[in-house]
């Protein structure tokens, strides 16, 4: 499978949260003023807690945003959810990051999926932060565990139920966010192959000497003397 089939079939998955908010209307209207301003607060707030592309990456594709359509339910206030996605590539490895706002029903939270609020079955009624989700996906990789750790989980959950902040605030804290470096397979420590400096070149330095074989002892100067003399004592009788 190449780049583009991988990516589609994550796009696919990611996406699929997104629920026209149209489909139920019988009659549509065109955005309020204060809906607009909602609306471009909660894109520019999601857009700053999508983490950025760490080092040695790159984006596969412009991050997916969501448009404000000039077409809106008649009788209801802030009928829609608001959504960021941002690709991400490092290594031939492929990792998709999405943040939602205001979403019908939340997903089971799990490693990779963090949910805060409760459900918002009208959405973005009332034009106020109901509940905000993220999600990582990809496959195992250290790309994605990066991506993971890089969501700052604290400011999601304080997004609940909190005045959204303005499109310049949040573009300012976007700019001022690290990019991770990713973490990769450590080589293995140079000492293994080599022993560290001052140390014994081989094992075998480190072990005592051999003793002499029993069999060959070593020669003693004084004691082979005086066992000449015995013998030549005993030649002459003495």
């Amino acid at each position: 499978m190449n780049t583009y089939s991988r990516l589609t079939g994550i796009a696919v998955l990611a996406l699929g949260w997104a629920v026209p908010a149209l489909a139920d209307c019988v009659d549509t209207r065109k955005p309020t003023a204060a809906e607009v301003e909602f609306h471009s607060r909660a894109v520019a707030a999601l857009v700053a807690a999508l983490p950025p592309v760490p080092v040695g990456g790159k984006l596969q594709r412009n991050d997916s945003l969501p448009t404000l359509g000039s077409n809106q339910c008649v009788g209801a206030t802030g009928d829609f959810s608001v959504q960021a996605t941002r690709f991400y590539e490092l290594n031939g490895r492929l990792s998709i990051v999405e943040v939602l706002m205001n979403v019908r029903q939340l997903p089971a939270a799990s490693p990779l999926v963090a949910t805060y609020g409760s459900a918002s079955p009208k959405l973005s009624a009332g034009l106020k932060v109901n509940n905000v989700v993220s999600r990582v996906s990809g496959s195992d990789s250290p790309l994605r565990q990066a991506l993971v750790d890089g969501i700052d989980r604290a400011r999601l959950e304080a997004m609940v139920g909190k005045p959204l902040p303005s499109v310049a605030e949040s573009q300012a804290l976007a700019a001022r966010a690290v990019p991770a470096t990713v973490a990769t397979t450590a080589a293995a420590p140079a000492a293994a192959a080599a022993p560290a400096s001052g140390a014994p070149a081989t094992p075998a330095a480190t072990q005592p000497a051999a003793s002499a074989s029993p069999s060959a002892p070593a020669s003693d100067p004084t004691r082979d003397a005086v066992d000449t003399v015995n013998k030549i004592r005993g030649l002459f009788g003495r």
